[in-house]
């Protein structure tokens, strides 16, 4: 049985929804959100027999484990993409927080779209919320006022982004899932996730005994981060280079962040 809460801040609002869920007979939480990773180790400590799988946290305790994903990979292999498909030479990047995962991103975007095209800028917006979808809006209209006309994001309501850079005639790059369908001329591509294998996996683990707590993080090559499929404005040439670029990428041949930087 699954015990479902969603759009849960972070804060002590978090404690009391988790605590909710154990007396409702729950023994494994996913705390999804990159703040609720404090309020799980709070309630961990009243209750050690209950695991905690939290995503993306940076610390762990003898209940709480942590997972996420090298979406950097995919987002590199996007800023390929973008690197080709851009005219003004400016990308723009619509981020909630300045957290390690999101710098990644960045780095890693900016890093593939000047491997193609070394003129290229990258201009960063930060918003202070995961979603807040007239803010990310306002971020697109300013970055295009600014001559961007590629637009990537680290927002869990990546739809708002994807639509307004449609609306502004500008290239986009989504997140968590293939957002297409909002932009059918501008479409790019998207780090995705395919977190349904993991989650099993981890479930089974703690219901057989298995599990062993700590920080696990997995790749494009296990299948946990994918590329979306791309859009029309990215040529057979380009999905190539993509292709095979992705190729070295899993086999540790090419090292996204090998200096110097």
């Amino acid at each position: 049985k699954v015990i479902k809460a969603e759009n849960v801040p972070e804060s002590a609002e978090a404690e009391r929804v988790m605590e909710q869920m154990i007396q409702q007979g729950a023994t494994i939480i996913f705390p999804t959100s990159f703040g609720h990773l404090d309020p799980a180790i709070k309630v961990g400590e009243k209750y050690p027999n209950v695991t905690f799988l939290h995503q993306g946290g940076l610390r762990t305790t003898k209940n709480v484990g942590t997972y996420f994903g090298a979406t950097w990979e995919a987002n590199y292999l996007a800023g390929v993409a973008a690197g080709k498909a851009t005219k003004t030479n400016k990308l723009g990047y619509v981020v909630a927080f300045p957290i390690s995962q999101t710098l990644l991103n960045i780095n890693a975007f900016e890093i593939g779209a000047k491997s193609v095209n070394p003129a290229i800028t990258t201009t960063v917006v930060f918003t202070a919320n995961w979603c807040d979808p007239a803010k990310i809006s306002e971020s697109v209209k300013n970055l295009k006022d600014q001559g961007v006309d590629v637009l990537n994001q680290h927002q869990d309501c990546p739809g708002a982004g994807i639509q307004a850079a449609a609306k502004a005639g500008m290239f986009s790059v989504g997140y968590h899932v293939d957002g297409s369908k909002f932009a059918p001329n501008g479409w790019l591509t998207a780090a995705t996730w395919n977190w349904g294998p993991l989650f099993v996996d981890l479930v089974n683990q703690v219901r057989g005994g298995t599990y062993k707590v700590g920080q696990i993080r997995k790749s494009m090559g296990d299948g946990t981060v994918m590329l979306a499929p791309f859009g029309k404005s990215v040529s057979a040439d380009t999905q190539a280079d993509i292709a095979a670029r992705q190729k070295k990428l899993l086999s540790g041949e090419l090292q996204i962040f090998a200096g110097p930087i």
